[in-house]
């Protein structure tokens, strides 16, 4: 395999050579250094064998010397491939041509893509980017990284880092989103817990201040819970007459929620694709050409219009500034369906149970539920009547004098 790769390099010639005595000819390439490969008799006067290129004069020339006629049977290899397209003028020029539009496209941005973004959307960061000149087609030497990242920046407040990173013709961009400030909470600020909800109180946990209520109390939406305001009026403190404190606790208890939801009971289905168009296009950087189909860039209603783009690349992945997209139109047409009752309210079910957990919170739980319907003319109004426990206390601040000047302050 290895002699056969490096003689297809150096060019393989299979030569014929006709003489009155054939072993002559071995004996006198021997002796001028000719090697000969895979040599065979094809008579008492004629041999054939393979020699490299550059001994295929020396060849000829002990074959004269000898009186003997050979000729080339046939021949192979890089130098003679070459050889055959040296001639092609038309040919060189293209590919002179394709290696220079490859030079030349790989100081352009033909690719571009984001990294690092999570909060931002990748279209506003390349809009972005676009205004300021970085877009697909633009010169990847154009802008510096410093200059771009100043301009970039308070345009985009979400972002606290942006760079972008040119490889060929591909341009990425790497961003780093800002971290939201933390809220800073006064943990020493007076406050009180009162109730989220009417609720039967079942367990109350007051870790500062002064629980307001017992077990077993039934409490009104907003009535005070734990109060934040201590009374000390005693021996012990008989200067202090009142504190005020950060009021913290759990208040748990038993809460009834009823929750409507309106289902229709008539709804529009989408059938199959009644007909289905396609259009081509090809996309040169900012550019779009389109090679068939027809198409309108108004659509009917009850069309879908489905795009796919596939950027053409080489071999190693280096992209092409050639992307190929593919519209697809499917008209649809539309039938009115009739709903079930069951159907109706198992979907209002789900849609309440959704918003009830909601409401209660993870930690809250749903001590019984009921479901019930009654039908409004194309429509089901579905009931859930539900049992839960949860955390209804709720802290509010308590506003008091020194609070109040050094909010003016």
């Amino acid at each position: 395999m290895y002699q056969k790769t490096v003689s297809l390099l150096r060019g393989d010639v299979r030569a014929r050579v006709r003489c009155a005595f054939p072993e002559r000819v071995l004996n006198v390439c021997a002796a001028r250094g000719v090697a000969l490969r895979e040599p065979r008799f094809l008579g008492a006067e004629e041999l054939a064998f393979s020699v490299d290129r550059r001994d295929w004069r020396a060849l000829k020339a002990a074959c004269a010397d000898l009186g003997a006629e050979a000729r080339v049977e046939r021949v192979r290899g890089l130098p003679f491939a070459i050889g055959r397209l040296r001639r092609r003028y038309a040919l060189l020029a293209g590919a002179a041509l394709c290696a220079l539009m490859l030079v030349v496209n790989s100081c352009f941005i033909w690719d571009l893509r984001v990294e690092g973004n999570d909060a931002v959307p990748k279209e506003q960061i390349l809009r972005v980017l676009a205004e300021l000149g970085v877009r697909r087609g633009a010169f990847a030497y154009g802008f510096r990284q410093h200059d771009l990242c100043n301009r970039a920046l308070p345009r985009l407040p979400k972002l606290a880092w942006l760079t972008v990173n040119v490889r060929g013709c591909r341009a990425t961009v790497v961003v780093r989103e800002r971290v939201p400030k933390p809220e800073i909470v006064n943990e020493s600020a007076p406050t009180n817990v009162v109730a989220a909800r009417d609720a039967l109180v079942t367990e109350v946990r007051a870790l500062d201040g002064e629980a307001k209520v017992l077990p077993g109390t039934v409490v009104r939406a907003g009535q005070l819970l734990i109060s934040g305001v201590v009374e000390t009026d005693g021996v012990e403190n008989p200067v202090v007459g009142t504190r005020y404190l950060a009021g913290k606790g759990e208040v748990w208890g038993r809460t009834w929620h009823e929750l409507s939801a309106m289902i229709p009971l008539t709804v529009a289905l989408k059938l199959p694709a009644d007909a289905e168009k396609r259009t081509w296009a090809i996309m040169w950087g900012e550019n779009r050409v389109k090679i068939c189909g027809k198409e309108s860039g108004i659509l009917a209603t009850d069309c879908d219009k489905i795009i796919s783009r596939k950027q053409w690349t080489l071999p190693g992945g280096l992209a092409l500034p050639v992307v190929w997209e593919t519209a697809t139109c499917r008209t649809r047409s539309t039938a009115r369906v009739t709903r079930s009752r069951a159907d109706a309210e198992a979907i209002g079910r789900a849609v309440l149970e959704r918003e009830l957990a909601a409401r209660i919170g993870a930690d809250g739980e749903t001590l019984g539920a009921r479901v019930s319907s009654a039908v409004r003319g194309e429509w089901l109004l579905v009931t859930l009547s539900a049992e839960c426990r949860e955390q209804i206390g709720r802290v509010v601040p308590i506003y008091t004098g020194e609070s109040n000047s050094q909010q003016k302050g």
